[in-house]
């Protein structure tokens, strides 16, 4: 039975503080004057803006600067829909979120091929764009005369600021409630793998290019939301309003109020949009505020400040400890006991300019099997994982997996076709926790869809039950279940390679490719790490191993493959491959048989 002990993480006494604050500040806020009611409900706005920033440029970490531009196109389509037509604000807030995410998919599919400074670059283009059609189309937009809007009604009724403030209040805090189901939901994490590494992520079967294009038309959807708002609750608009400045105040906020977590946006938010009323002494300082308090969090919390103090606390206890754990940790894949071929490669050849990495391989790995590459540095093991993997293109020769060719498939396929690895250098995803990091790797075992995470649908708390179940239980079998509340980069060396290899159990894989999983264990690990393997054999899974620990190699292989400068130099059983003259000529020594013998 599976008994959980409940707990806040401290990411979520931070929220329910802060939720506390500001619900008491904002509840009163009728109380302070028309002036401050206005101010207040700007910054709900706002808040809505930049929680779907802060899953495009937090979570999925894709810096956008022109937010700007969605924002304003959410607010002339609601604007347009109320003057023009006549549409009353509850038909034209549906609009006005639609065509903005229309926008952003339009814009995403283009843009998001391309990343860092030049993603920025081509964002801040588009949000110029914005900025002169709404100068230039006067016939539609009004130019720079702007138009006016009708107030928000209920039943033919306008309704009071005060009203209008509890609605904005309201719509935020679901915002705020369906972001958070969102982010820690496997949707969410998918998000953080792509922003931590993009190359684990796809070998984890995420869709690189559909997740962030889902991020930006997520982040697209809330922008168009706010500058709906804003025009209703203003009554008028025009292009001023809609600059680069505003984009970068947007990502100012949630750089300082921290990136990648719910409470983020909401410090970073309330800090610059209501304490400058306090400062007005500084207005004409304002911009050399922002960028000195901009040069301090980055310095000296580059985490912003509520990562700040999450990262304070070792502990992150987003998890729910069970008692006890009744599930068994590997998948059994004993789907085919013939002694059939799962994994074929024929006359494989991979060139990077004039260097033939792999130079016509050919290689058979048998269902069940534990399979080695050995080889000198250089040698091209880890060259024919990646072809394997989809992370290289071969240039000439074929890759097959249980008959079907995979050549030109990608990395993600090929990873819920049935193929799951680690890598030679550790590519945990650092800032999530230990046991976020095996639920990744549960991808794409799910079933669920958007609707599913966002409203904690039935079906999806079952899955999520399940991952949880399986994670924990594979924590468990490698000897990090103390460890699965911390982030994942506060692990050692050894610790992270053993977590690659119970995320990559997680995908429940046909055939594991392990790149030098004993590189930095100790002794006693090595050996911890020999019966881990011999476990995942015993349930049908196949292992195509690279290591150079030869005893290592010797004692748990099944058939071995030697590999010299690219091409094959041998290939047989341990036995046969110890007494191979041209094999310990190349790589093994005297001493190392003899050693191993």
């Amino acid at each position: 039975m599976w008994h959980m002990r409940r707990k806040f993480n401290k990411e979520q006494k931070l929220i329910v503080l802060l939720g506390a604050l500001v619900l008491i500040g904002f509840l009163a806020g009728p109380a302070a004057g028309s002036y401050y009611l206005r101010l207040l409900s700007l910054t709900l706005i706002y808040l809505v803006l930049t929680t779907g920033l802060n899953i495009v440029a937090g979570y999925a970490g894709q810096v956008s600067l022109g937010q700007a531009g969605l924002y304003a196109v959410g607010a002339y389509t609601g604007g347009i829909l109320g003057a023009n037509l006549g549409l009353s604000f509850w038909l034209c807030l549906p609009a006005a979120m639609a065509v903005a995410g229309i926008c952003g998919f339009i814009v995403g599919i283009p843009t998001l091929r391309v990343s860092g400074l030049y993603l920025a670059l081509v964002t801040i283009g588009f949000g110029v764009i914005v900025e002169k059609v709404l100068v230039e189309w006067a016939a539609l937009t009004g130019g720079p005369g702007g138009i006016s809007v009708p107030f928000i009604e209920i039943g033919g009724q306008p309704l009071s600021e005060s009203q209008v403030y509890y609605l904005l209040l309201a719509i935020c805090l679901l915002v705020l409630w369906l972001a958070n189901n969102l982010m820690k939901s496997p949707i969410g994490r998918a998000f953080s793998a792509i922003r931590d590494n993009e190359t684990a992520a796809g070998c984890m079967g995420i869709n690189i290019m559909g997740y962030k294009l889902m991020a930006f038309v997520l982040s697209a959807v809330l922008a168009g939301l706010a500058g709906c708002l804003y025009t209703f609750l203003s009554s008028y608009i025009s292009p001023d309003t809609f600059t680069f400045n505003l984009s970068v105040f947007f990502l100012l906020t949630i750089i300082i109020g921290g990136q990648g977590t719910i409470a983020g946006p909401i410090i970073g938010t309330l800090l610059l949009t209501i304490l400058p009323e306090y400062l007005q002494a500084l207005e004409q300082y304002r911009l050399i505020v922002y960028g000195l308090l901009l040069i301090v969090v980055v310095i000296g919390l580059p985490y912003g400040i509520s990562g700040a103090i999450i990262r304070k606390f070792p502990k992150l206890t987003d998890v729910e400890k069970p008692r006890e754990i009744a599930i068994d940790p590997i998948a059994d894949r004993h789907q085919n006991k013939e002694n059939a071929t799962l994994l074929v490669l024929e006359n494989v050849t991979k060139r990077f300019g004039g260097l033939n990495a792999i130079q016509d391989m050919s290689l058979a790995v048998k269902k069940g099997s534990v399979h080695s590459l050995i080889g000198p540095n250089g040698a091209g093991k880890s060259t024919m994982i990646n072809i394997i993997t989809g992370v290289y293109k071969p240039n000439e020769g074929r890759v097959l997996f249980n008959g079907q060719e995979i050549n030109n498939i990608k990395p993600y396929k090929i990873a819920l076709a049935g193929i799951s690895r680690t890598f030679q250098s550790v590519q945990v995803f650092g800032k999530i926790s230990v046991l976020e990091n095996i639920m990744v790797g549960r991808h794409g075992q799910y079933h669920s869809n958007l609707f599913d995470f966002t409203f904690k649908s039935g079906r999806g708390r079952r899955e999520e039950k399940v991952a949880r179940q399986r994670a924990w239980a594979l924590l468990r079998m490698v000897g990090l279940e103390d460890r699965a509340g911390e982030f994942a980069d506060s692990l050692s060396a050894g610790q992270q390679r053993l977590l690659e290899i119970a995320r990559a159990l997680a995908m429940e894989p046909d055939l594991l490719l392990l790149d030098e999983p004993a590189a930095g264990l100790n002794e006693v690990e090595i050996r911890n790490l020999a019966q881990i393997i011999e476990e995942i054999k015993s349930r049908g899974i196949t292992i195509l191993l690279i290591e150079h620990h030869i005893d290592f190699v010797m004692n748990i292989s099944d058939a071995i493959t030697v590999l010299n400068f690219g091409k094959k130099l041998a290939e047989g059983t341990p036995l046969e491959i110890q007494g191979n003259q041209e094999v310990i000529e190349a790589y093994l020594g005297k001493d190392e048989v003899v050693e191993v013998c």
